[in-house]
């Protein structure tokens, strides 16, 4: 203590970097305890490798307030079929929901709809902000380009940001799927 005080350059360069975290720390901590959480589920998909079950490709839409899925004939054996991701926003994890897909291209026809299992009479909006003041962000590059400190990177996380509070959409079932490609769809208005 006593060299502290008789030199109080040493003091100022031990004490200003702590000043300095705790200030930081504070900063991301303070909006999250003051901001409501959010208050709508979110819909989403990503693409996560090849599916040589069927040459299909598979599209999701909302069609007026309905989320749908459309199924059409592909001529490459293999595709990146997207997935379906629901975000809950009550205990904050997400989950896949399941989709039953034609085995083989004769079964339908190009274009067909393919039944998204507990979405019949839910109603999606498609809005990037949801009613609650969350919008959804990412994933996203990230980079600047100053040399020689360049650093780039890309970033795989689905946020959720309101007022300065920032909620990071966790991985599904913690398996490290990660959202390289997601697209958002919209929230989940009942």
């Amino acid at each position: 203590m006593k060299l502290l005080r008789q030199n109080p350059m040493l003091a100022a360069g031990i004490l200003l970097p702590v000043i300095v975290v705790m200030f930081f720390v504070l900063a991301t901590m303070i909006p999250r305890w003051l901001v409501d959480p959010p208050g709508y589920d979110l819909v989403f998909t990503s693409m996560q490798g090849d599916n040589p079950r069927a040459a299909i490709e598979l599209k999701f839409v909302v069609e007026g307030d309905r989320l749908r899925a459309r199924v059409y004939k592909s001529e490459l054996p293999y595709r990146n079929v997207p997935r379906l991701y629901l975000f809950e926003h009550e205990t904050q994890t997400v989950r896949e929901i399941p989709l039953t897909l034609p085995s083989d291209s004769e079964d339908f026809e190009n274009g067909d709809y393919v039944e998204v299992p507990g979405f019949e009479s839910r109603t999606v909006s498609t809005s990037q902000m949801a009613p609650d003041g969350y919008a959804v962000h990412g994933p996203d590059y990230r980079g600047g380009d100053f040399f020689p400190f360049y650093r780039s990177r890309v970033s795989s996380a689905l946020t959720l940001s309101k007022s300065g509070a920032v909620i990071e959409v966790p991985q599904v079932g913690g398996r490290g799927v990660y959202y390289y490609n997601a697209t958002f769809l919209g929230w989940l208005l009942d």
